[in-house]
């Protein structure tokens, strides 16, 4: 008793604590007895996990249960059904999901809440538009291809891939510096290099003119005739190959002479060393020579004949000429 520090009767205060027991008063006739209420293994088991659940779960210690912790929150429908079970109002029921929030993409159309009764569905969008290859087919999705006759060899499957259908390059030099072009039109027509061509066309008059002195000056021009080129692709330049050719009739007296020529080019000199006229001689000449003319242009060419070196009274009557030109698109 000393331990309590009193004399005769003693004042300590007891109380049990969780799985303690006391029995007695503390006197010496009737001591007190402190034991151990012995816990099951069960029990401590319980509160150990008890004390270990996450949300959505809660622990009755006194029942020794774990319970589903339904939410008090606006509007939760949830709740312990009729059958023990977690119970929402608007489901399909036979388990599954409650509700499913869906929203469709421009490729995916959603259906369903995820039930037995409404199961989740997905459905591909197919664009209806002209053209459309693909199609929804019992072993799923399928691009139906169909390749035309002309052009294409291949069904579009990976044994078989379409490709272009082309004989092969028969020349001795490499194709890829060498070979023209395809191209697509406005129409998806498959089209080659513009088609080559050659035009051709010409101009000529022979004029005659009463008698008329030849100058004496050099590479004087008498008359300018003219032929006008066009040139028919407006894709590509022409290259143009002329020709062209004169011929002067000259009277001659005895003792003169007189010369003609294509612009700055003296072609023919013809002189009378006789005593006697010569009436009418000439002598017919010809050049052949090249322009350009850029894609859709037109060049308009000119003949300058010339005459000079006119001497003893030398004269001329007719002048007559001849213009060709083949004009080249390759």
């Amino acid at each position: 008793m000393s331990r309590c520090g009193c004399a005769g009767a003693c004042s300590c205060s007891l109380a049990p604590g969780p799985g303690v027991t006391i029995s007695g008063n503390g006197s010496a006739a009737n001591p007190y007895v402190i034991a151990a209420a012995a816990a099951s293994d069960c029990e401590i088991i319980q509160d150990c996990i008890g004390a270990a659940v996450g949300p959505g779960l809660e622990y009755d210690d006194a029942a020794n249960q774990i319970k589903v912790k339904i939410s008090t929150a606006a509007g939760n429908a949830a709740a312990i059904g009729v059958d023990g079970g977690i119970y929402a109002a608007g489901g399909g029921g036979s388990g599954g999901l409650t509700f499913v929030s869906t929203q469709d993409t421009p490729c995916i159309d959603l259906s369903g809440q995820g039930t037995s009764g409404a199961p989740l569905s997905a459905a591909p969008i197919l664009d209806p538009n002209a053209g459309q290859l693909l199609s929804c087919t019992a072993t799923g999705l399928r691009a139906g291809l169909t390749v035309g006759l002309c052009g294409l060899t291949g069904n579009g499957s990976a044994a078989s891939p379409l490709a272009a259908k082309v004989q092969a390059w028969p020349y001795s030099c490499p194709a890829d510096a060498n070979a023209g072009g395809v191209y697509c039109d406005s129409t998806g027509t498959l089209r080659s290099e513009p088609r080559g061509r050659i035009t051709y066309t010409q101009d000529t008059l022979s004029q005659t003119f009463s008698a008329t002195a030849v100058p004496s000056a050099t590479d004087t021009v008498v008359v300018t005739r003219n032929i006008l080129l066009n040139n028919p692709d407006p894709c590509r330049d022409a290259s143009v190959i002329i020709e062209i050719e004169v011929d002067v009739d000259f009277n001659l007296p005895a003792n003169s002479g007189a010369a003609y020529g294509m612009g700055t080019d003296e072609m023919v000199y013809l002189i009378n060393r006789g005593g006697s006229a010569a009436n009418d001689g000439h002598i017919q000449t010809t050049k052949v020579y090249n322009r350009d003319i850029p894609a859709g242009g037109s060049l308009n060419e000119p003949l300058n004949i010339t005459m000079g070196r006119g001497s003893g009274g030398a004269t001329y009557n007719r002048i007559q000429h001849f213009m060709r030109a083949w004009i080249i698109n390759l």
